[in-house]
C-alpha cells in the first residue's frame, strides 16, 4: 500500500474538536439532531421519487457538514467518529467521547423522539401472498 504525499496529508484529518468541549458537544448534539430529523422527514414525508429523496439529502448533508466543520469537523456518526478514532488513534480523552458519542446519541434520539411527536408513521405495506 502507498503511503499519502507529505502534500496532502493536512487533508486527511477527520473530525476535530476546533472550539472548547461544550460548544464543540453542543454543535455535534445540534447537528446529528438536524440530520436525523431531516432524514427521516424526507424518507418517510418527503417527495415519491427516489433522485429528489437522494438530491435533497445530499443537500441536507453538504450543509450541515458545511457548517460544522467550523466547530467540530462534523461527524453527526459516532461510527464515523470511531473509523477516524481507530485510524489516527485519537479521541482518546472523556471529551472526544463525550462530544463524538455521547452528544449524538442524545441528539439522534431527541430527533427520533420529536419526529414521533408531530408526525404519524407512515402505514405499512402488507403483501398479499
Amino acid at each position: 500500500m502507498e503511503a499519502i504525499p507529505e502534500q496532502y496529508k493536512h487533508m486527511i484529518e477527520g473530525p476535530s474538536v476546533k472550539v472548547d468541549t461544550h460548544t464543540g458537544a453542543f454543535a455535534e448534539g445540534v447537528l446529528t439532531f438536524a440530520i436525523t430529523f431531516i432524514v427521516l422527514l424526507i424518507m418517510l414525508r418527503g417527495p415519491q421519487s427516489e433522485i429528489f429523496k437522494t438530491w435533497f439529502l445530499s443537500i441536507v448533508i453538504v450543509t450541515l457538514v458545511t457548517f460544522g466543520s467550523a466547530y467540530t469537523g462534523p461527524s453527526m456518526n459516532p461510527a464515523f467518529a470511531f473509523g477516524w478514532a481507530y485510524v489516527h488513534n485519537q479521541h482518546d480523552k472523556w471529551d472526544h467521547f463525550y462530544v463524538y458519542w455521547i452528544c449524538p446519541f442524545i441528539g439522534a434520539t431527541l430527533a427520533g423522539w420529536v419526529f414521533r411527536q408531530f408526525f404519524s408513521l407512515p402505514p405499512v405495506k402488507v403483501k398479499k401472498t
